[in-house]
């Protein structure tokens, strides 16, 4: 049962990673930040000296908590070049994903409420159910992902040791960190794990548009989770990966018997929308449409991530390290075979001057201290080899540290 009231105890917060600092000579790897030079910049501006000529008195002031008529054709635009119709009479809007993911969070928090997640997970939306008071326990995941009969038997487990599982969590498309897409089969098998044991799904979505040009399953071909089970997925997108993040404009696509409650929450954490964001992003929309930016993000991040891939297979040792070539969205996750935390390695390629982030970001109680999220999105090009350079060195010193240390 869904409650708008934050939970009686003091919940526990978890910190994020300083993934958006500058700092001086050092190339930033660790940020999943897109591309600034893609941002439509002039159109963007253009859109708003527009609507601020049309309306700027009423967009510049506080306003009522609902779904702009032009802010809904966007959205409807996007989720269509995903393949994914849209009723505009679930959506609810949000100042982008983790604004979603609170929301959602919140409405849920309760005695006892747990939420079975995925890992690695996005850190945000770990500090978000934790922030809220949500139990957190992680589903056991293969090359594809959550596996339905884990889902099945942790909420099990939850349920006979005196806990109450509510919701499931994934990043089911070019997930953060690993890149990995679900494919059809196994997103099926996860909706129908979760209607067993009676979870409500977060789809959190934010890369899905950016598949890679060529590759053979890609967001076209895979459906939506909420496609599968429109009233039990919940539904979370954002425009900061495929127009731009300071715009802070994202959306819940709600199941029609959450929607109230949700809107409610959503309502409560911001109070007011932000028109003059939500406008913008409606009027670049209506006179510039999805297709050819999102194009350009995707052929960018293609060559790049292409480059990237290159470079760690020729600067680090396969018998050392493992990823998956990366087919769409914005990260590579490098684990260490050995099994050995990478702690020693962030540092160190920090002191080469290469910002990272380690693998217990992104755990719930350090079980993938072994990886490393590495982002390709928004290093230039022609910064990309002297970024690996730089990196492999770091984890030359790291390797040197340890024989040392192994040998006193």
């Amino acid at each position: 049962m869904l409650t708008t009231a934050l939970p009686p105890t003091r919940p526990t917060r978890s910190s994020l990673p300083r993934l958006f600092d500058t700092v001086a000579d050092t190339i930033n790897l660790a940020g999943g930040l897109p591309d600034p030079k893609l941002f439509p910049s002039s159109d963007i501006s253009d859109a708003m000296r527009s609507m601020l000529r049309l309306g700027g008195r009423t967009l510049l002031q506080y306003s009522t908590y609902r779904m702009p008529d032009a802010l809904a054709a966007a959205i409807t635009g996007a989720m269509e070049f995903r393949g994914a119709p849209v009723n505009a009479a679930d959506l609810i809007p949000t100042a982008g994903s983790q604004n979603g993911l609170l929301t959602v969070a919140l409405a849920f928090a309760g005695s006892g409420a747990t939420v079975l997640c995925e890992t690695p997970i996005y850190p945000g939306a770990a500090a978000a159910f934790r922030t809220a008071g949500l139990h957190t326990v992680a589903v056991e995941s293969d090359c594809e992902g959550p596996t339905p009969e884990s889902i099945r038997t942790v909420a099990a487990d939850v349920r006979r040791t005196g806990g109450h599982p509510v919701l499931l969590y994934t990043n089911p498309t070019f997930h953060n960190p690993t890149g990995r897409s679900l494919s059809a089969d196994r997103r099926g098998g996860i909706v129908e794990a979760a209607a067993s044991a009676e979870l409500t799904v977060i789809e959190d979505d934010p890369y899905a548009l950016l598949s890679f040009p060529g590759v053979t399953i890609d967001n076209r071909t895979a459906p939506t989770l909420r496609s599968l089970d429109p009233q039990r997925v919940i539904h979370l997108g954002t425009f900061s990966k495929i127009l731009a993040p300071g715009l802070r404009c994202g959306w819940i696509e709600s199941p029609a018997a959450l929607a109230d409650e949700l809107r409610t929450v959503a309502e409560i954490t911001t109070l007011s929308p932000a028109p003059l964001a939500q406008a913008t992003v409606g009027r670049y929309y209506a006179k510039h449409g999805w297709l050819d930016l999102v194009d350009a993000f995707r052929t960018v991040y293609a060559r790049r991530a292409a480059l990237m891939d290159a470079q760690l297979a020729e600067r680090l040792d396969p018998g050392e390290w493992e990823w998956q070539s990366p087919r769409g969205g914005f990260y590579i996750w490098l684990r260490r075979r050995d099994g050995y935390p990478t702690a020693s390695v962030v540092d160190h390629a920090a002191a080469q001057g290469v910002s990272t982030v380690g693998g217990s970001h992104f755990s719930l109680s350090d079980e993938h201290a072994d990886g490393i999220r590495l982002s390709f999105s928004h290093v230039p090009d022609g910064s990309v080899v002297e970024a690996v350079t730089r990196f492999a060195a770091g984890v030359t010193a790291a390797r040197a540290d340890e024989t040392e240390r192994a040998a006193s």
